[in-house]
C-alpha cells in the first residue's frame, strides 16, 4: 500500500456493539392515542423498497432455515459492477449497516489513547465509537455560521496519535459537504499513520457540482474509506446492511473483523435486488430531491434559519426550544427530531416524506409556533 502502509493495523480487536435507542411508532400512537403519526425524524425513505427487492427477500425468507453463505462475494462483485470508476470487489467489506462498519473501523485502528478527529455537529456514532475502543476524541467543529469544514483546523489538530479522521458529506444533521477541492487538500496533506473516514450515506441526494469524487482517492491507493449504505435512497433500513470502500489492504483488514455468517441471506438477496432496480432507485431520489426543495422554501417562508441541504433533510432553527416544538409536533402525530444530541441543541431536523407528509409537517408546524408565540413561549 505505498506509503499508506503505516496505518495501525491491530492485532487484537473487539466487537462492540453500537446501539441506538427510540420509542416505535407504536410506543408514540399508544403513549397519545393517536392513530396517524407521520415519521420524519430518523433520515427514512419515504417510499418502500424495491418490488424486486422485496420479492428477492420474500424468496430467500422461505429458505433462513439453512444458513446463508459465509461468503458476501456475489453482492461485492455487483457493488463493483455498479459503482464501476475501476473497483474491484477486494475494495468492498459489508456489514449489518453503516453503524456497523463504523464500529468495524474504530476497533481496527484505534486502541485507548489513539486519537479521531470529528467535526461537530455531526452524526453522534463517530463519537460512539471512538470512545467504545477507549479513545480520545478531538473536536474540529463546522463554521458556526455557514456549517463549513475548516480543512486547515483539521489539518492543524493532527498529531503521531491521531488515527481517523471523521468527515460525514454530506454532513448530517447541517447537509453541508466537503467540496472536492477540500477533500483533495486534506487527502493529500495527512500523515500516512491516519486514515480519512468519508461517510457518503447520503450521496444519492447530492446536486451539487462541488462534492468529490472519493473513489477516484481509493483506486489510487490512498488512506481513505468511504461508507455507503442501502438504508437511504435504496430503502432498506430495515434490513441493516452497509458498506465501506477502501484500499484492497485496508478492506481485507476490516473484514477479518467479522464473524462468520454476518449478512443474513434475507439482507444480501435484498440488497443484490435493489442495485439492480436503477428505476426504483432513480424514482425515490428525485421524489426526495423535489419535496427538499420544497420544504426548504417553505420553511424560509415561515421566517426561520435554514440553509439548502444535500442530504433527504433539513435542519432549521427554531426560535423556542427545540425539544419543545418536536414534543408538541409529536402529540399531533408528526415525529421530527431535536438537534441536541447531535451537537446542534438550537435546531430540529426534519427528514423529506411524501408530498402529502411535507405539507402536513408544515401546517403543524405553523401552527404550533402560532400557539408557542401566542402563549409567550421562551
Amino acid at each position: 500500500m505505498s506509503n499508506e502502509a503505516t496505518l495501525n493495523f491491530k492485532s487484537n480487536i473487539s466487537n462492540a456493539p453500537l446501539h441506538v435507542s427510540g420509542a416505535s411508532v407504536e410506543d408514540i400512537q399508544r403513549k397519545y392515542e393517536i392513530e396517524e403519526i407521520i415519521k420524519m425524524g430518523s433520515n427514512e425513505n419515504p417510499l418502500p423498497p424495491s418490488p424486486l427487492a422485496i420479492e428477492a427477500m420474500q424468496q430467500a425468507a422461505a429458505t433462513v432455515n439453512r444458513y446463508p453463505s459465509m461468503s458476501d462475494e456475489n453482492l461485492r462483485a455487483i457493488l463493483a459492477e455498479t459503482i464501476g470508476q475501476g473497483l474491484e470487489p477486494d475494495n468492498f467489506v459489508t456489514g449489518n449497516g453503516g453503524c456497523d462498519v463504523l464500529d468495524m473501523v474504530a476497533n481496527a485502528f484505534m486502541n485507548p489513547g489513539d486519537e479521531c478527529i470529528i467535526c461537530r455537529p455531526t452524526f453522534p456514532i463517530y463519537n460512539i465509537s471512538a470512545q467504545s475502543v477507549g479513545a480520545n476524541v478531538v473536536y474540529v467543529d463546522l463554521d458556526s455560521t455557514h456549517f463549513d469544514y475548516d480543512v486547515e483546523a483539521i489539518l492543524e489538530a493532527v498529531t503521531e496519535k491521531t488515527r481517523l479522521i471523521y468527515i460525514c458529506n454530506p454532513n448530517n444533521p447541517t447537509g453541508t459537504i466537503m467540496t472536492a477541492e477540500q477533500m483533495e487538500t486534506l487527502v493529500n496533506n495527512i500523515p500516512s499513520h491516519v486514515l480519512i473516514v468519508s461517510d457518503e450515506v447520503y450521496h444519492h441526494f447530492v446536486t451539487s457540482d462541488q462534492y468529490p469524487n472519493s473513489a477516484s482517492f481509493v483506486t489510487a491507493g490512498k488512506n481513505v474509506l468511504i461508507l455507503h449504505s442501502f438504508s437511504k435512497a435504496f430503502a432498506l433500513a430495515g434490513v441493516r446492511l452497509g458498506y465501506a470502500i477502501a484500499p484492497p489492504e485496508i478492506a481485507r483488514y476490516i473484514a477479518h473483523t467479522r464473524n462468520p455468517f454476518h449478512l443474513s441471506k434475507v439482507t444480501m438477496a435484498g440488497g443484490i435486488a435493489a442495485l439492480r432496480d436503477t428505476a426504483h432507485l432513480k424514482k425515490g431520489v428525485e421524489l426526495v430531491i423535489t419535496g427538499r426543495d420544497w420544504l426548504y422554501e417553505q420553511l424560509v417562508g415561515l421566517g426561520l434559519e435554514v440553509r439548502p441541504s444535500q442530504g433527504n433533510f433539513i435542519a432549521f432553527k427554531v426560535p423556542f426550544p427545540p425539544g419543545e416544538v418536536t414534543e408538541r409536533l409529536l402529540q399531533r402525530g408528526v415525529i421530527i427530531r431535536p438537534m441536541d444530541r447531535f451537537s446542534l441543541p438550537t435546531h430540529a431536523r426534519v427528514s423529506v416524506g411524501l408530498p402529502e407528509e411535507n405539507e402536513r409537517f408544515i401546517t403543524t408546524l405553523r401552527e404550533v409556533l402560532a400557539d408557542m408565540e401566542a402563549e409567550g413561549v421562551t
